[in-house]
């Protein structure tokens, strides 16, 4: 399964090179390539590897010689094999199969747990090796890419069905007042017990609101949001409302390209219709999700080195869902849960 994937990611490679050459690249082909480098310079003759197909993206041997680097390093890292399938996965249908369940990963790669996707048990995972969880993405993106070739049928050029919706009651919905974008970013109250505000809420728009190293177009607002807890460790949030689906796609991939790319890829379940988390240090983790037009983007740092992944998780869903409940014309409110 590993040298499955490993060759999707060769082709992927080699596309975003000929690309390059004709104008035509995309973010997300330039996000694999990325990904890939960084990954790989720390192998042995893994940075030239990459530079071959690059160079020569239609050269068999130089494929064959990444495919090999590629097959080793995903075999051992199931978390970045993990990351890795879900940027390769195609954009999200209409009506996104609800991509669910519970993989466990423990200290020795293996993985244990229920994958779900839609109303469908997948497969259950009771004692696994790392090549199961990449087998199991491996599944989950040929059964979204048919599902997706099929949802394409039945909705507008924008990818979303008419008028807006989503199945299941999910809306996409553009939030072009201000009050509704800052209502999505975490309040005191939605924050868990014993959290503080660390600074006043702030909300731009128009050009101020643009992220840094982002395309700033079609970006309507941004609202932040920051506090602390009793254990010195904090967490800051950012809102970045879109004109358009499309728009936020974007914007989500820029972030991912300039933000995470220097992490360690971090396993977590999926948010929304695009997510991704990285590990920036021990003392700092990323999460980023994309949810219809709007994009929120979590970090939760610790003063010694101690920042918590269910911390983490916890605070990245709730910002999703309140960015879920403001696209369907409701009052954000969901808060934080973190087990005792």
């Amino acid at each position: 399964m590993a040298m499955d994937l490993a060759a999707a990611t060769v082709d992927a490679v080699a596309r975003a090179a000929t690309a390059a050459v004709t104008s035509a690249g995309g973010a997300a082909g330039g996000m694999v390539v990325d990904l890939v480098r960084g990954r790989l310079n720390g192998v042995d003759q893994g940075a030239e590897a990459v530079a071959a197909v690059e160079r020569t993206p239609e050269d068999p041997d130089a494929r064959s010689q990444l495919r090999e680097k590629l097959a080793a390093v995903l075999s051992e890292d199931p978390a970045f094999a993990a990351y890795l399938a879900s940027v390769l996965a195609p954009p999200p249908p209409a009506s996104p199969p609800s991509l669910v369940g519970s993989i466990n990963i423990d200290r020795n790669g293996r993985a244990r747990g229920t994958f779900v996707l839609g109303d469908q048990a997948v497969t259950k995972i009771r004692q696994g090796s790392p090549g199961a969880l990449v087998g199991l993405l491996l599944i989950a993106a040929l059964l979204v890419t048919a599902i997706y070739g099929l949802g394409r049928l039945v909705t507008d050029d924008d990818g979303q069905s008419p008028g807006g919706s989503r199945g299941g009651g999910r809306q996409v919905k553009v939030l072009d007042d201000p009050a509704v974008v800052s209502s999505v970013a975490p309040d005191l109250h939605s924050m868990p017990t014993g959290w503080t505000t660390r600074s006043t809420d702030s909300l731009e728009s128009g050009a101020d609101a643009c992220p840094d190293g982002t395309d700033c177009k079609g970006v309507l607002h941004t609202a932040q949001a920051s506090f602390r807890n009793p254990f010195d460790q904090s967490a800051s949030f950012a809102v970045v409302a879109c004109a358009s689906a499309a728009d936020a796609q974007r914007v989500y991939e820029d972030i991912a390209g300039t933000s995470l790319r220097s992490g360690r890829p971090l396993a977590m379940p999926a948010l929304g219709d695009q997510s991704s988390a990285a590990e920036m240090s021990k003392g700092q983790g990323l999460a980023l999700a994309r949810v219809g037009t709007v994009v929120v983007y979590v970090s939760e740092k610790g003063s010694n080195d101690d920042y918590e992944v269910e911390t983490l998780q916890a605070l990245a869903q709730m910002v999703a869902q309140r960015a879920q409940e403001a696209q369907n014309g409701q009052t954000p409110s969901s808060r934080a849960n973190l087990r005792s």
